[in-house]
Parts: C-alpha cells; structure tokens; sequence
C-alpha cells in the first residue's frame, strides 16, 4: 500500500469505526442542509485546488448516498475543512475530533486535485475508486466502499473501508 493510501485509510479508518451502530437521529439544533454547515465552516487554509481537466467534479449534498460522498471529497479536497468532511458524516460515526481530521487534510499537498468514480453495489452500499493527483505530478488512486444511510431525508456516510482493487 502506497503511503498516501495508507494516510488516507488511517484518516478514514477511525471515521468509521462503528457508524452502522452508532446511528442517531439528527437534533433539531443542527443545520437543517450541508449548504449552511458548509458556509458556516472554517475557512479553508488554502485556495481550493482547481479541477482535474477532463474530470468534472461538483460540490455534492445530501439529496442521495451518491451526492453525500461527492460532498465529502469536495470538503475534504477542495475546501480543506474538517468541519465540512464532519458534516456529511452520520451522527456518531467520526471517532476523530475535528482538529485531528483537519491535521489528516492538512496532510494532503494544497492543490491536490481528485477525479472520482461512484458505482453503486446495493441499496446504501457504493465502490468509489478515487484518483489523486498532487502539486508535484505524482499521482495514486484509492478504492473505497462507502455505504450511507438516510436520516430525515439527508443522506449521511456511515462507513468507509479500504477495497483495493474493486
């Protein structure tokens, strides 16, 4: 396993954990979409990379499991907020504070672009094989199953694990 993979899958690892039993219902007290915890999250600590030519990307929502990890990336590659990654994470699914996944994002070179393709499996259920290309050329792809639930009509991601080679 490369170490960018390996980064990422620890990164990831610990999100998800016991997300399939941790699953809360969503409190009236939190933002009622991803747009207003997206706008409301930190600053990004850089310029968002720009997008990989060829490979369109957009910001996601919670309208589908799809969306939700299209968000996810999105938050996690192009706004660089941990806050943004948390907030399309199923209530008690993130094992790691938000300063902890902001250091895992932190590790990723400013400027890494990401080209992703989602397949779904079953029901909640998807294969993402995700490519990363850094400032520098250097490039890895990823594979990931992600599985997702929905919670008062948003999607949320539940888990995610390493499927190398999916």
């Amino acid at each position: 396993m490369t170490g960018l993979a390996f980064a990422v899958l620890l990164l990831l690892v610990g999100i998800v954990f016991l997300a399939g039993t941790l699953i809360k219902g969503v409190t009236d007290d939190e933002p009622s979409d991803l747009s207003q915890i997206v706008n409301s999250a930190a600053t990004p600590s850089t310029t968002p990379a720009a997008e990989p030519v060829g490979c369109p990307v957009t910001p996601g929502d919670q309208s589908s499991g799809e969306a939700a990890i299209a968000a996810f990336e999105h938050a996690y590659y192009s706004l660089r907020s941990a806050d943004a990654v948390i907030a399309v994470m199923a209530p008690g699914a993130v094992s790691y504070s938000p300063a902890e996944m902001q250091a895992g994002i932190d590790s990723i070179p400013a400027g890494t672009t990401y080209c992703m393709t989602v397949t779904g499996v079953s029901a909640g259920t998807y294969a993402l094989e995700l490519t990363e290309t850094r400032p520098s050329g250097k490039g890895a792809s990823l594979f990931q199953r992600i599985t997702t639930a929905e919670i008062d009509g948003r999607h949320f991601i539940t888990s995610i694990t390493d499927a190398e080679g999916i």
